[in-house]
């Protein structure tokens, strides 16, 4: 993991996170951010857009949750089976 993204908690804390991948579903896009690379806490956001630019909001919807969590284990399968 490279790409590096620092985001703004509810207390107003910088915290670094890595971006485990990105994923195009049903006309959205999807990113799993991790704090380091030893962590298995995966934090699923969204990518929208807003006067500024790109924002990332964070994944409140279960519905949402558990298809980027299907798509992500259809990832790592198909990475497991490439190896």
């Amino acid at each position: 993991m490279e790409d590096k993204i620092v985001l703004i908690d509810e207390n107003g804390e910088e915290r670094e996170f890595e971006m485990v991948v990105s994923m195009d579903l049903e006309g959205k896009t999807y990113v799993l951010l991790s704090e380091n690379e030893e962590s298995d806490d995966v934090y699923p956001f969204v990518i929208t857009e807003d006067e500024e630019g790109e924002v990332l909001m964070p994944v409140e919807s279960e519905a949402e949750f558990a298809m980027i969590e299907e798509a992500y284990e259809a990832l790592m399968d198909e990475e497991d089976e490439a190896e």
